[in-house]
């Protein structure tokens, strides 16, 4: 509020929607000349701290280390608002006119987003109807070019309990009688992934050639830098090593199953000559763009249950899903926006390409606002380290993010 407050915009007004059991959300309208009324979405909260960073900076200590700033939310998605009221006091500051301008602030983005639905309901007499929404939460491939985005995948995650007995019991008494309920869980998920493969082919959809030709110009601008920020070990190889294009529609249109945790499991020093009596897992599965994610959860719930070996008992809790997104055709006047400022500062016009990771604030916003232009960009390189230690914002491409972003809004008014 302080920062918004000291940029002197005339007409700005900060604006608080907080009630006890739902997240808040902040709101800073900008009154321009009111001939568009544009939306820029951003969020306040962030990822857990985690362990690991870099000596010398930390997740609460903004850091600068040549060209990047390191900091928890410095690229997801903190940066937002700062880039947004810089780039309006830049255009009232060339004495330029701007469109109306609703800055929505989001608490919960990295929890769900549970309340969104209903505090834009609440604040619709702060944001009216966008005719465009800058959701400013997304990637960019490199640092040479604007990027928009132009799908998201779905995602869904659920814990999962697999439980045979009420105790463990000692190995060699009950080994060979009593399944091992790890097993029995791999064995589930083999249902749902292909052990060889890797493919879900249940949940796939067919794959447009428009983005059968993305994969190709992207494969072509960045070759093996698709997967180089892996981090992969010597020797280690990815998914389609041999075939970029697959590896692309395989990272952006393709399901993909990951298990990100487990209880039930005593760490080595503490692990008894038992067969446990239970296996939990927690599991996260990316989903095609296109994918209705509530039905596809479903279907994931009833493959699972079904006639499962030696009749173990199988546990769903803290599900949760979230549909993907993919870009519609923009307007003549949007696009020209679009490329034209990129073309100013970049050189060259806007790119596009897919993302497989999941802002289901997108779809949801498309359900309510089925006139608006919906746009996804951002900042956040492969070598961001977003959700990770060491986060970092790159210094260099936002001072030609902000610019441009300058430029298209002065467009758009």
């Amino acid at each position: 509020k302080g920062y918004a407050e000291s940029m002197d915009i005339p007409g700005l007004k900060f604006h608080v929607h907080n009630e006890e059991g739902r997240a808040p959300m902040a709101l800073i309208e900008i009154p321009g000349n009111g001939k568009k009324n544009i939306m820029v979405y951003g969020h306040l909260d962030k990822q857990p701290h985690m362990e690991g960073w870099t000596e010398g900076t930390g997740p609460t200590t903004p850091t600068i280390i040549g060209d990047k700033l390191y900091g928890r939310g410095s690229t997801d998605d903190g940066y937002v608002s700062f880039a947004t009221l810089t780039a309006v006091k830049n255009i009232l500051d060339q004495g330029q006119e701007i469109p109306r301008i609703v800055l929505v602030l989001e608490a919960e983005e990295e929890s769900g987003s549970k309340d969104l639905v209903y505090l834009l309901e609440k604040c619709k007499d702060i944001i009216k109807t966008p005719d465009v929404c800058l959701c400013c939460d997304s990637g960019a491939l490199d640092y040479k070019t604007l990027w928009l985005t132009s799908s998201l995948r779905g995602s869904m995650g659920m814990n999962v309990k697999v439980s045979i007995a009420k105790d463990a019991f000692h190995s060699g008494i009950c080994g060979g009688a009593m399944p091992e309920t790890f097993r029995i869980a791999n064995n589930l998920l083999d249902r749902l992934e292909d052990p060889i493969t890797k493919r879900m082919e249940k949940f796939e959809v067919e794959i447009e050639d428009r983005f059968k030709e993305e994969a190709k110009n992207i494969v072509g601008l960045v070759g093996t830098d698709l997967y180089k920020d892996f981090k992969l070990l010597e020797g280690c190889r990815p998914i389609h090593h041999d075939n970029l294009e697959e590896m692309y529609l395989n990272i952006n249109w393709r399901p993909a199953l990951a298990v990100c945790g487990a209880d039930g499991l005593p760490t080595l020093s503490k692990a008894g000559n038992v067969v446990r009596a239970s296996t939990s897992l927690r599991l996260k599965i990316r989903l095609p763009p296109s994918l209705d994610a509530k039905e596809m959860c479903d279907e994931v719930v009833k493959t699972l249950s079904e006639d499962v070996p030696f009749g173990a008992k199988i546990e769903f809790d803290d599900v949760s899903s979230g549909s993907g997104w993919v870009m519609k055709d923009l307007k003549e006047e949007t696009s020209k926006a679009i490329h034209e400022s990129s073309e100013e500062f970049y050189e060259k016009k806007a790119g596009l390409y897919g993302i497989g990771g999941s802002i289901p604030f997108l779809k949801t916003l498309e359900g309510i606002y089925p006139e608006t232009e919906i746009l996804a960009m951002g900042v956040g390189g492969n070598d961001c380290n977003i959700h990770a230690p060491d986060e970092t914002l790159d210094i260099p491409y936002m001072k030609k993010f902000i610019p441009t972003l300058s430029h298209i809004l002065a467009k758009m008014a």
